[in-house]
């Protein structure tokens, strides 16, 4: 009996010593980010997505590319974790001739932004929509990095090449409703 008694008790001793008070340490358990952490840049992985699509006896065929760019302005979250904004070209071919080429940066959006969302955003992402009477439609987005708060925008292409881009609709009015606009090639 006294060895179950010793047997229980040691381990229980073991815990209690392992909490002594020693105000010279401090015993709190926490992480610390050291200066390499604070460097570290965040990129979103590239993308590289293309299909194609017939239209009245056309061949269209698309290509969405993003791409993290050193160049462009860092952008540092509420947490100071720092993103590399993108570049996102869009390129569309009718009948394998050029219709529309165009990268974009997320100034080409700063229209339709406040400055806190431009300073704490980076230009996300990019998917084909649909074709309606002629018109490519792609939507783009301006979002806060690791988040799901976004601005849509999107991009209509028409049959000459030019293009327009507009606030999606879906989304509430509280930002500018002027268009980019421009034509395509």
């Amino acid at each position: 009996m006294k060895k179950n008694i010793i047997l229980f008790a040691l381990p229980l001793m073991m815990l209690c010593g392992c909490g002594t008070n020693n105000s010279d340490k401090d015993n709190s358990v926490g992480y610390t980010q050291t200066n390499d952490q604070e460097n570290v840049l965040h990129r979103l992985p590239e993308l590289y997505v293309q299909d194609t699509f017939r239209l009245g006896g056309n061949t269209y065929s698309w290509v969405i590319d993003r791409k993290p760019c050193d160049s462009l302005d860092v952008v540092t979250d509420e947490m100071g974790n720092k993103y590399v904004d993108n570049l996102l070209s869009v390129s569309v071919k009718k009948n394998s001739q050029p219709l529309f080429s165009r990268t974009f940066k997320k100034k080409d959006f700063r229209h339709h932004l406040d400055a806190e969302f431009m300073s704490q955003s980076i230009l996300d992402g990019c998917r084909f929509l649909e074709v309606h009477e002629g018109m490519v439609t792609f939507s783009l987005a301006v979002s806060f990095p690791d988040s799901d708060m976004s601005r849509p925008f999107k991009l209509n292409i028409g049959p000459d090449g030019s293009y327009m881009i507009v606030k999606d609709d879906a989304m509430e009015d509280e930002y500018s409703t002027d268009s980019l606009s421009g034509d395509g090639v």
